[in-house]
């Protein structure tokens, strides 16, 4: 499972962003977030990815040297999340080593794998190569922070199912952070409430 207990972060202006967060995800279960903009929700998932630290609090699974994080972002918006200067092919190698099928139910063809970021279109074509690479660092939990929020509804549809595809075969732990109600009602064993997690902890407000 994943444990993540008693987190709090705050802005550089001392302002706490959130405060005293728990909650637990098993292997397998698939979570939804929701919550107004700005409230702290892509902030919270770069802590609990390991891009940024808490200032309090535990998460009970970390980085190992030379390994990659077992537990995966897909940002929101992918071209903050690679490096421009490098071209497709060493961006999924970072991960592991390519996987053909993979690509191929991503629709990536391997014309990409020899351009740079800005060759391709920041939403669909960049955002699946975001995607694959997640998939080949072998997570043991996910985190899609409104992944599919500026794609077409073809492209949502294409992408989530390789997703979930993947979650349901490898047991992964998978939290969707999204404004879109009908698309979390649709994909989650069960939904929070951003917000609520962020009350002090009672043991009635802990997620079991």
């Amino acid at each position: 499972m994943l444990k993540i207990d008693n987190i709090s972060y705050s802005l550089p202006n001392g302002q706490a962003l959130f405060k005293n967060m728990s909650m637990i995800i098993e292997y397998g279960e698939i979570i939804g977030i929701s919550g107004a903009s700005g409230i702290g929700k892509t902030t919270f998932s770069k802590v609990v990815a390991g891009y940024i630290s808490q200032e309090t609090g535990d998460i009970n699974w970390k980085q190992k040297k030379h390994k990659a994080h077992p537990i995966q972002l897909i940002w929101q918006h992918p071209e903050l999340a690679v490096n421009p200067k490098w071209r497709i092919q060493k961006i999924l190698e970072e991960a592991g080593s390519l996987d053909a099928s993979l690509l191929i139910d991503l629709n990536i063809s391997l014309e990409w794998l020899n351009r740079y970021p800005y060759q391709l279109s920041g939403g669909g074509e960049l955002q699946r190569v975001c995607i694959a690479r997640c998939l080949l660092a072998k997570p043991k939990f996910i985190i899609a922070d409104e992944i599919t929020s500026m794609l077409d509804a073809i492209s949502q549809a294409e992408i989530w199912k390789v997703l979930l595809d993947y979650v349901k075969k490898n047991n992964v732990g998978l939290v969707i952070i999204s404004h879109d109600k009908i698309l979390l009602d649709k994909l989650c064993n069960k939904i929070l409430d951003f917000s609520e997690l962020m009350k002090p902890i009672k043991q009635k407000n802990r997620i079991n």
